[in-house]
Parts: C-alpha cells; structure tokens; sequence
C-alpha cells in the first residue's frame, strides 16, 4: 500500500511517529470513551439516580472531546506534511522536465506529461493526507482496543481476535485485484490524455490529409476503454466495502450472540459485555477505513510512482568541468559535420513547433489508414459498385482503426502494467533517421541569426541541439578553443536563454514565474524586467498585479502574456548573452505578435540571437539567415546576400507567399 519511494522525503518517519502516537493517544481515548457509556448505561439499568450519572458522562464526554482532538490533530499533521511533499517533489519535477527539454514530452507524451505535472501532484498530496494516519490507525487502535476488551472478557477478545485475520485476508485479495484494475486505469488514463491532446495539436495534420472525422473513432474507442476500466475499479471497490462490512456485522453479530446467552445465564456481569459490544465497533472501524480508502489512494500511490519514475529517469551526465566566461564580442562558436537522430522508441520531434509531435504521430497513422483505404477500394472496386465501394471502405476504415488503437493501446496498457508498475511506453522506430545531417556552422561575437525552413526541416532540433536537451552522435564542437562532446555544458548553460514556442509557466505568482533563473531578485529589478518586457498594462488590469497566481502550463494567461513573462526572465538575468528563441511568435495573432516584436527588438541588442521561425517578417531584423531542409543547411549568408540570388532562400519566399522581396533589402 504505501510506495517506498515515500521515504525518501525529509521528516516522513518523524511524522509516521507522531500519528502513531497519536493514535495511540487517541486509541486510548477510545477506551475511556466505551468505559464512561458503559458505566452509565450499567446505572441506568440497575435504575440508580440520576446523580449517579454524573461521573459517567464527564468520563464519556471528556474522553470524546480529546479522541476528536488527536483525529484533527493527526488530519493537520497529514495534511500539512502532504503539501510539504507535494512542494519538495515539484521543484525536481520542474527541473527534471527543463533539463530533459522537448525530447522527454515527445517520447513520454504531452498529455501524460501534463497529468503528471498538474493533476498528479494534487494526487500525491491526498495520498499522503490519507494513507499516513490511516497506515497508525489500522496497526495501533485495533491493538490496543483487543487489549482492553480481553482484559475485561477474553471469551469476546478472542472472537475479535479470530475475525480479524479474516477480514484482513479478503481485503488483501480484493486490494490485489482493485489496484491490478486502477493500475490499468491509470495506465489507459495516461493513453487517453496523450491521445486527446496530440490529437487537438495535430488536428491540422488531420484536416490536411482529410481524415480528421475518421480519426474520431480512435479518440471514441480509447474514452471507451477508459470508462470500461474505470467501471471495473469502481466494481471491485464497491465488492471489497460489501465484504468488510459483512464480516464486521458478522462478528459483532457472534460476539453479541455469546455475551447475551452468557447474560442470560447468569455467568457474566453487565459491565465487562456492554463495554466489549460498545468497543466492538471502534475495533473493527480502522481496517474498514484503511480498506475503503485503499481504492481512494490508488490513483496518488501510482501518480507518486510515476513522478519518482520519471524524475529518476536516466540523461546525459552535465559537463562541470569545462570552464568559460561567457559570450563576448570576439567569441567563437564553431560545429562541424553534426549529425543528429532522436533514439529509436522515442517520437521524433523535426517539426518547426510543437504540434509537429503530435502531427507526425497522428500523420503516420492517418497515413497508413489511407493506404489501407486505398486497399480496400481496388478490392471493393472489382466486385461492386463505386457507391457501395466508397461505403464499405468508410465503414472498414473507421472500424480497422478502432481496431488497431484497441490492440495497440491494450498491449500498452498490460506492459505498462507489469510488476504493478504504470510506465509510460515508447513508440518503437529502429530505423529513425537523421533529424540533422552533416550540420557545419560557426558563429562570431554578437549578431543575430535567423534559422529558415520549412515544418520538418530540423530548426527546433537545431535550437534544442544547441540548448543542450539534443546530444549530438556525431561532428565535433568548438566553443572559444574549448572542444566539448555537446552543448550539455554547465558553463555554457548557464550563459544562455532558451525561450520556445509555449514557455513553460509554473503554478505560483508572475513575480516568482519572473524571477525563473534569478530566484533571489529584488521587487525592484523585477518590476524593472517586467516594465521593459511590456506588461505594465496588463498588471494594470490585475488586483495583485506581479503578485497573482498563475497556473501550471499557462492556466489562465494568454500566449502572448507567458512569451512576455519569458523575455522579464531573460531582462532579469544580465548574465546571459545568448538567446535561443524557437518560434517565439508561431502561436500568436498578427496584432499580439507586431507587439511583442517591438518589445523584442531592443532586448537582443547585444547578444548573440538565434532564432528558428518561419515568420518572413524576421529577415529585415537579423544580420545573418541559415535555411535548413531536411535537416541540412542548403544555404546561408546575410539576407542581401541570399535574397534574390535564386537560391534555395528565394524558393522558401516564393512556396510562402513571400513576393513582395524587397522589403527585406530595405
């Protein structure tokens, strides 16, 4: 039940230690509680005064007092612990997903990523608030009642005594089932996410090839799997609180059966019977909590699996040693003969954003669907009609992908599931190949470089390659005479700014979002970055201004805000001389991305700027364009240089609409 992962957190055996004794303190209360109903129920029955009663319901109602007290107090405690966890685990979480960069929400997928980032630390946290004092409940209360009821009468300690193993066997055989099922689910969760949300972001992909309405069938037959799945955990939870309530009844109902037959004849007094068939209950009530939130907790023990899975995850080791001061005005970055494939089993990401992940997920099976289509028309073709022809292959279509997702996803699901572990699995491609070929560039003192080319030409490899998230398995690197392995370098990391399409916005205020590499800034210089990155006028609109949460993966702000809340970052930090920006305007309107490119313009004054974009506009701003294709660079130069020389520039101009040329030389 509890994940050993648990106990790598700071304070959490200081914390079970409390709540045992707590539980043991409440346990005891328990005890004086039953004592104090039984005298006064004893009373009653051998019709003494009023007075008499008096005692009695001090006992009770000051034992009842003090029992609620430790339960607040331990809820407090698990609660308080919870969100202190949940505050240790996200900062790694964070830094985890920064340092793995693109490639690690390509291979594990958007939408599990963002389960695992958003809903799955909530997740965490309640499983803790719970399973901790429930985990000192079950061992202690139950114990220390046993005690006390078989000090009073042994006869009904020892029908307690032989309930329990019982109860604990059919909770255990029903625990294994139930988290078979929600490790399934949560497994099927993960697909659905992934799914739904590479399918929204390739849904242009989709439109494109004109089977956006037959790939609904996919999305239809995964949710249904999941609520399937979903209905069977709820199954076997249901079953597993039928159980432990029956067996509890039951043996409250045989200890009751012998201490009346005992009363009737006289061998037993009244006291010792009504306190052990008021104790009953209280003994019993501590594994029917644990059992009726063991299904409660599932979820949060493999959501904690899954962070812990996912933050120990192997990556290329950082090189510390390499010392370098940063990019100056006669500083030398040189890469020869590069070449780049992203490892079999992972989704390759050579689109010019980040819907071409999900694009080319959903183009490759889009893809072989038509083909199958294709298939199934010259079959149909020879024995019926074109009618007839065009309905089966739409009916067969739709049904073989349904199909198809069903076997792939069930075959994901059961090895997700091996071990009772939740993994998240890989598309499998041995025969990748080159994202960038034979890449050879240099790049001297300040200057600004503007990567050109088609979706799928290599520009976000590139960009990611040079932040340091790609490693390169081929061509060497010279940064200022220093030869490095790969741009995975703590010295040259820390001099430089990485700002992608969608920046990544964490849960907590715009002043703390700001302050993402200089964590210890002042109000004042983050007021300042905030100032010349253009959001005075929405902090204007904002009751809180820098200091209103925001939400994990943008909620609640617009692109335009979190690319703004990016460039304070890189204002904030005066250390970093290198801009990497990929796409920095793709997801934006005209209106909101002509602003940001005013407030831009000035901030890469000064520094050496690479810019991966497709936006035609960038060219009359940059000193120097390289134009990629298929992962090669085909031409480079400055842009009077390339422009209008017939070259592989004019061709890209020409496929974008770009006619109008000599805007560009201006």
């Amino acid at each position: 039940m509890i994940d050993k992962s648990l106990f790598r957190f700071d304070g959490v055996r200081q914390r079970m230690g409390l709540l045992a004794l707590l539980s043991l303190l409440q346990a005891l209360c328990i005890v004086g509680q039953a004592h104090g109903l039984a005298r006064g129920l004893v009373e009653i029955w051998k019709l003494h005064s009023v007075s008499t009663l008096v005692s009695p319901a001090i006992e009770f109602l000051a034992f009842y007092a003090m029992r609620h007290l430790c339960d607040v107090a331990k809820q407090r405690i698990s609660s308080k612990y919870g969100k202190y966890v949940a505050g240790q685990i996200r900062p790694q979480l964070q830094e985890k997903i920064f340092r793995l960069g693109p490639q690690a929400l390509a291979s594990r997928g958007t939408g599990s990523t963002v389960t695992m980032l958003i809903d799955g630390l909530d997740q965490v946290k309640s499983y803790i608030e719970i399973l901790l004092p429930k985990m000192t409940d079950m061992m202690i209360i139950s114990l220390v009642i046993l005690i006390a009821v078989w000090w009073q009468d042994w006869v009904s300690g020892l029908i307690l005594l032989l309930m329990y193993p019982l109860i604990i066997f059919f909770m255990v055989i029903l625990g294994l089932a139930a988290r078979d099922r929600s490790n399934k689910q949560y497994a099927q969760f993960n697909i659905l996410n992934t799914k739904f949300v590479d399918s929204i972001l390739g849904l242009p992909t989709l439109k494109m090839l004109g089977v956006d309405k037959e790939y609904e069938g996919e999305i239809y037959s995964v949710s249904e799997r999941f609520r399937k799945r979903t209905i069977d955990v709820l199954k076997v939870a249901m079953t597993s609180t039928f159980a432990l309530d029956w067996f509890t009844t039951l043996g409250i109902a045989i200890m009751a059966v012998f201490l009346g037959l005992r009363l009737v004849n006289g061998t037993m007094p009244l006291f010792p019977a009504m306190f052990a068939l008021i104790m009953a209950p209280d003994y019993f009530l501590p594994v029917r909590q644990f059992g009726d939130n063991y299904h409660a907790t599932l979820d949060g023990k493999n959501a904690l699996h899954d962070i812990m899975s996912f933050i120990d995850s192997p990556e290329t080791p950082q090189d510390t040693e390499t010392k370098w001061d940063g990019w100056k005005d006669d500083s030398e970055l040189k890469l020869e003969d590069v070449d780049f494939a992203y490892p079999a089993g992972s989704k390759p990401q050579d689109a010019d954003d980040t819907k071409a992940v999900a694009s080319h997920n959903v183009a490759m099976n889009a893809v072989e669907q038509q083909r199958e289509g294709e298939d199934e028309k010259k079959s149909d073709d020879d024995s019926n009609d074109s009618n007839s022809s065009k309905s089966k292959r739409r009916r067969g279509h739709g049904k073989k992908g349904a199909d198809k997702g069903q076997k792939a996803d069930n075959e994901a699901v059961d090895n997700a599931t091996d071990d009772s572990d939740s993994k998240t699995v890989a598309i499998e491609d041995p025969t990748q190949p080159n994202a960038l070929h034979h890449v050879s560039m240099t790049f001297k003192g300040y200057g600004k470089i503007a990567v050109i080319g088609k979706s799928g030409a290599g520009k976000s490899t590139l960009v990611n390659l040079l932040a340091g998230f790609n490693i390169p398995h081929a061509g060497s690197i010279e940064l200022d005479g220093h030869k490095l392995e790969n741009f995975n370098v703590a010295a040259w990391q820390c001099h430089i700014s990485y700002i992608p399409q969608t920046p990544y916005i964490f849960s907590g205020s715009i002043a703390d979002n700001i302050r993402f590499y200089v964590t210890d800034a002042s109000d004042e210089d983050v007021n300042a970055a905030a100032h010349e990155a253009g959001l005075d006028e929405w902090l204007a609109e904002l009751a809180d201004g820098l200091d209103t949460l925001i939400g994990e993966g943008n909620r609640g702000i617009s692109g335009g805000q979190a690319q703004r809340i990016a460039l304070a970052r890189v204002l904030l930090d005066k250390s970093r001389e290198v801009l990497l920006f990929d796409e920095p305007t793709a997801h934006l309107d005209i209106e909101t991305e002509y602003d940001l490119k005013k407030t831009l313009l000035p901030i890469i004054e000064n520094h050496l700027v690479i810019l991966a974009t497709h936006r035609l506009h960038w060219l009359a701003n940059v000193d120097q364009v390289l134009v990629l294709d298929q992962g090669r660079v085909v031409e480079s130069g400055t842009p009077k240089e390339l422009i209008g020389a017939g070259g592989p520039l004019d061709h890209l101009i020409g496929e974008m609409g770009g006619n109008q040329i000599d805007q560009y030389l201006d």
